[in-house]
């Protein structure tokens, strides 16, 4: 779905109500929501959604259920070539969250995840800001908030 047609869903106005706050071009409107930015995604549907939360959920779940089957195929392919845990590695493990561990609870390519951690790419997209919010137990809007929220003209 394109993002204009998920805005359109929120509210029919949406292009007048955001052009007072941003250039429309700006905004990815025309781009597949599977490619929108997670700062753009959040200042635009923050300023129209009345459940946040839940208009991730209609509109990321799809996509980040879709990216998550790809990575898990790719996934199951290497499980073969890992080494096992002793007991003590496994006892320690439960305690420890790993960038790694983060990217794939969240089955984002560990390559994208640390080229935005390391600032090579210039944000996540909105999925997979929803899929790190959904596999570490956060609301959408909390994971957006912590990653966007400011002044709402810094797009």
């Amino acid at each position: 779905m394109k993002f204009d047609k998920f805005l359109k869903t929120l509210n029919k106005d949406f292009e007048a109500i955001l052009l007072n706050k941003y250039p429309l071009e700006s905004l990815q409107l025309n781009s597949d929501l599977s490619t929108v930015k997670g700062r753009v995604f959040y200042k635009t549907v923050i300023l129209l959604s009345n459940n946040f939360d839940q208009d991730c959920e209609n509109a990321l779940s799809e996509i980040a259920n879709t990216a998550q089957k790809k990575f898990l195929k790719k996934q199951k392919d290497k499980i073969g070539a890992e080494k096992t845990l002793n007991k003590y590695q496994k006892f320690i493990g439960q305690f420890v969250s790993s960038q790694a561990d983060v990217s794939e609870k969240a089955s984002i390519e560990n390559t994208r995840f640390t080229k935005v951690l390391n600032l090579t790419a210039d944000d996540f997209y909105a999925y997979e800001v929803f899929s790190i919010a959904r596999s570490q137990g956060i609301t959408s809007k909390n994971a957006f908030e912590q990653l966007y929220k400011g002044t709402l003209t810094d797009i």
